[in-house]
């Protein structure tokens, strides 16, 4: 359905913004598996845990798409965060590819031309699941729709690339593992809310040992947390210091 034009951020003199934390795949989708883990129990581990680590900032209210092992479909999770008056969105993955393709930490953005192969894959995968439940997520919007969402993605498409690059810039400086090539992009649906910045996050991947070991790792998920909730603060700051500048 058509959407208005972008929000910008709602940044009060207490600095508070809104971020909608995704946790991938849940119920009869339990996403990657490796042993007796499955890759839905660990991202939503995870996003509790960052849930908590945003909330005391004292700077941010936080949102979950689901809070229990639960199905929500793709097209419901952004519902979701356009329901919260979302200033950021952040899907949270760990998937699996094959043995050796991938490795560390990789931040997403929403792309109709994936920038490789193991992107495309894993938006293939994403979006295999809804339609397993009968969901069709294939040329669901109409045309004077879909042009008001590619206007309005001409201004948040950028704000969603730099806080890819603050993620990347933050985890890096922080110590933690990256994949070669840690900022991408591919057409995830669950990134397809054009009026909020939006990124998919693969913490690390089930298929890889060390990635595994590291996300089971309480203490290496507080470093990661920390320079997650590094970026989203900088990000929210020079992004409301960016649109001040643009509105004068």
């Amino acid at each position: 359905m058509p959407q208005g034009p972008p929000r910008t951020l709602r940044l009060g003199r207490d600095g508070r913004i809104t971020v909608v934390l995704d946790p991938g795949h849940g119920g009869v989708d339990p996403g990657a598996v490796r042993g007796n883990h499955t890759e839905a129990d660990l991202v939503l581990t995870f996003a509790r845990e960052l849930r908590d680590a945003l909330r005391r900032t004292g700077r941010i209210e936080v949102v979950l798409t689901r809070d229990a092992d639960a199905f929500v479909p793709l097209p419901t999770r952004v519902t979701l965060a356009r329901a919260a008056e979302a200033d950021l969105f952040i899907s949270i993955h760990a998937d699996a590819l094959a043995e050796g393709r991938a490795q560390g930490a990789t931040v997403y953005t929403l792309s109709d031309t994936a920038s490789d192969a193991a992107a495309e894959a894993l938006a293939e995968q994403h979006d295999r699941a809804d339609l397993v439940q009968g969901i069709d997520l294939h040329g669901s919007d109409d045309v004077v729709a879909g042009v008001l969402m590619d206007l309005a993605r001409l201004e948040t498409a950028p704000r969603s690339e730099a806080f890819a690059a603050t993620v990347v810039d933050a985890l890096g400086a922080a110590g933690l593992q990256l994949h070669p090539q840690p900022q991408g992009e591919a057409g995830f649906t669950v990134l397809r809310a054009a009026d909020i910045p939006s990124v998919l996050l693969e913490i690390g991947f089930m298929s890889d040992e060390r990635d595994l070991a590291n996300i089971l790792d309480a203490d290496w998920r507080v470093g990661m947390q920390a320079a997650l909730v590094e970026a989203i603060l900088g990000w929210a700051d020079a992004d409301a210091a960016r649109m001040a500048q643009a509105r004068q």
